[in-house]
């Protein structure tokens, strides 16, 4: 009986040694009835997070860093920059952060000038001061103009990615995460 734990090594290995190890043939035709026959670095979320970090850290940063933003950053102004004027929950809920992380990044944007806030709601004790829910995020010129100069950029940058499948992959690939996206929250509940 073949053992389906992976060989032990003397190191960890690079994400690019990583990436040379994963097998030529998809190991999602024959998962096995319970997955018995998948490697950790076959699972489809270990694929996903591998791919978005890798285009985070090889593409997105590039374009970003001269611009002294963050990733982060740049979600929240983008999304702020699209609508103008949001209410704090519209923007946690369209940011795909956890709240926290949404007060953090407001808070660092707004110190650089690029978003204003209506108001803030000291947490106490020393802490930080946290986002009041009922607060209203709206972009500043600065935020605009910073936006409309990434914007080409950033485009040019995915366009890259995008020019790496053929036609008939990105109609496969965005038609795959448009059904992940939509179903994967309700996994739990499909029988």
């Amino acid at each position: 009986m073949a053992s389906h734990l992976p060989k032990k090594r003397a190191r960890v290995v690079s994400v690019a040694e990583q990436v040379d190890e994963l097998p030529v043939e998809c190991p999602w035709l024959d998962p096995g009835e319970q997955g018995e026959n998948l490697q950790i670095q076959d699972f489809p979320t270990f694929l996903i997070m591998r791919l978005a970090n890798t285009a985070k850290s090889g593409l997105t940063r590039r374009y970003l860093d001269p611009f002294g933003i963050s990733l982060p950053e740049w979600r929240l102004l983008a999304l702020v920059a699209r609508f103008s004027v949001l209410p704090f929950g519209e923007v946690t809920a369209g940011s795909s952060m956890d709240k926290g992380q949404v007060s953090r990044t407001l808070k660092a944007i707004h110190r650089k000038g690029l978003v204003k806030l209506s108001a803030f709601a000291a947490t106490g004790k020393g802490r930080a001061a946290a986002i009041s829910p009922r607060i209203e995020v709206t972009i500043s010129p600065k935020g605009k103009a910073l936006f409309q100069r990434i914007l080409p950029i950033a485009r040019a940058h995915q366009l890259k990615l995008i020019n790496l499948l053929t036609q008939e992959e990105r109609k496969v690939f965005h038609s795959v995460a448009r059904r992940l996206l939509q179903r994967v929250p309700y996994l739990d509940e499909e029988a």
